[in-house]
């Protein structure tokens, strides 16, 4: 299978159109009800993956261990921040079941890996028990138990789309809404906060499963990283 990941880069900072398209069951939906349809499916979804520790090792071994096997995405993460290659350190925000503390475990002089799951991380654990320079704690992406200045990269894997979906609010008139800006923005600055000078902050978010093409670049999310001073590109991550 094809899959697209966005990577969005930047060192510290200081601090669509309206078509209509025809879903599977055969009626017409504007963007708004339709993007409001997929924001209750995310978070549904998401629900699921993380209801328990089995579900966590199963989502990890059926979809996470299968994607980007060619290792591309490695190979960009290095071109983005070389201090992961030299012995750095760096915080993996959202880490969920550990996929990409485990691409930065062989590299790194020390992985500080954080999520709000529990059972997600108890999963990580378990895969990385030999790795003594990887910790793994339970944090929310904007309230991160580091000191100030404290890495060489911030990384946040698909991990702030969902707090995304935790905040924003499509109306009964389909408008669309909420607070997910400032929440957000929130993560934003704690990955800030805890960079050395001259650090690099990485966000990875999914551009399309299935698809050899960028799918969601108009995307509220996408545009608002953009607005926040971070540069993008694509990387295919195909399911094996």
């Amino acid at each position: 299978r094809c899959a697209g990941e966005a990577l969005a880069s930047r060192g510290p900072a200081n601090p669509a159109r309206g078509l209509a398209r025809v879903c599977p069951l055969g009626h017409i939906m504007d963007d708004n009800a339709l993007e409001a349809a997929a924001t209750r499916s995310f978070r549904a979804k998401h629900e699921a993956v993380y209801a328990s520790e089995r579900e966590c090792a199963r989502y990890d071994t059926e979809l996470c261990r299968c994607q980007d096997h060619a290792g591309n995405l490695r190979r960009e993460l290095h071109t983005l921040a070389p201090r992961l290659g030299g012995g750095g350190s760096a915080a993996d925000i959202g880490a969920g079941t550990g996929k990409l503390t485990r691409l930065l475990a062989p590299t790194c002089g020390r992985v500080h890996a954080f999520d709000r799951s529990a059972g997600a991380l108890a999963v990580a654990r378990a895969a990385s028990a030999a790795a003594a320079h990887i910790s793994f704690d339970e944090a929310d992406a904007r309230c991160l138990p580091l000191p100030d200045g404290s890495v060489d990269v911030a990384l946040a894997g698909w991990a702030l789309s969902y707090l995304k979906s935790e905040h924003e609010v499509w109306h009964a008139d389909g408008s669309y809404g909420g607070a997910w800006r400032e929440e957000v923005d929130a993560a934003l600055r704690e990955m800030d906060r805890v960079l050395v000078d001259g650090g690099v902050a990485i966000l990875l978010e999914t551009m399309g499963t299935a698809t050899k093409t960028p799918q969601r670049d108009g995307s509220h999310l996408y545009a608002h990283y953009r607005a926040r001073g971070f540069s993008q590109r694509v990387v295919r991550t195909d399911y094996r």
